[in-house]
């Protein structure tokens, strides 16, 4: 946890620049650890998120910004420290 604490400056400067809508679905996914329809409506529901619509938008965002990625299981935080630092924040 010591990498975790470590970069804490540097994860609170990149939520930033992050929208709201961004910042909640990157603790959601972080939260989930992997999640395979993140613009289902379970999983909408469950983290009090916008529109289907509005985190297709933030999920592109995310997915741009190399801060999510998507494997065969579904969408996973690229950074596995920023990771843990997301769900310390939920």
């Amino acid at each position: 946890m010591h990498i975790v604490n470590r970069n804490t400056m540097q994860y609170e400067e990149l939520t930033t620049f992050l929208t709201d809508n961004q910042l909640s679905l990157l603790k959601a996914i972080a939260k989930e650890k992997c999640i395979e329809s993140p613009m289902g409506n379970e999983f909408i529901k469950k983290y009090d998120l916008p529109s289907a619509s509005s985190i297709k938008n933030a999920l592109d965002t995310l997915l741009d910004k190399d801060l999510v990625y998507r494997d065969q299981s579904g969408y996973i935080v690229y950074d596995h420290f920023l990771e843990i630092w997301l769900q310390r924040l939920l």
